[in-house]
């Protein structure tokens, strides 16, 4: 819901709430590669909230897993094929989750790397509600699929701890793969 202003009066709707999502780089001894992640990796918010992702490294993208990109869908049904461009560092991109349900989003350019992330809408529905069986660069490229199939990113476990860090997530959900 948009805050909503009545001229000539002072009444106001509440306003939605703004949530940030860090777009990271984390060097790391035990990978040939740097980590890409999204931090919270897992989310849950309500219908009309915005997310801010802010680019604390750069070169990151938020894209939305839609059949209009190519993509195998794992967004609500109704929901926009979404993507931010690509975030210098201190920039940030917003949007705000109309429709409720699901939505796995990742990095146009570090998603086979593992940079995927979980937003629950509201409620558990929608085809993300299942497991990533496609790694192909048409599903979840490469480690990207692992990390959405990670149990932290169930997504009750996501509504139950409003929000779930990369470091939440299994070592074994992070093992670099080939598309």
């Amino acid at each position: 819901m948009a805050s909503l202003l009545l001229l000539g009066s002072s009444v106001m709707a509440p306003a939605q709430q703004v949530h940030q999502v860090m777009l990271m780089i984390r060097e790391s001894h035990d990978r040939p590669v740097p980590e890409f992640y999204f931090e919270a990796t897992g989310l849950y918010i309500q219908p009309g909230d915005t997310v801010r992702f802010v680019g604390a490294t750069p070169h990151h993208t938020a894209t939305a897993y839609h059949a209009l990109q190519g993509k195998v869908q794992r967004v609500p049904e109704g929901a926009e094929p979404f993507s931010s461009p690509m975030s210098p560092i201190g920039g940030y991109w917003e949007y705000t989750f109309d429709i409720p349900g699901v939505y796995d989003i990742f990095c146009g350019p570090r998603e086979q790397y593992g940079m995927a992330m979980r937003i629950v809408v509201g409620e558990a529905t929608g085809p993300a509600t299942e497991p990533v069986t496609d790694f192909s660069p048409f599903g979840a490229m490469g480690t990207a699929g692992l990390v959405l199939n990670d149990p932290a990113l169930a997504p009750d476990r996501i509504i139950e701890a409003g929000s779930v860090s990369w470091d939440d997530l299994s070592p074994d959900s992070k093992v670099l793969v080939g598309p």
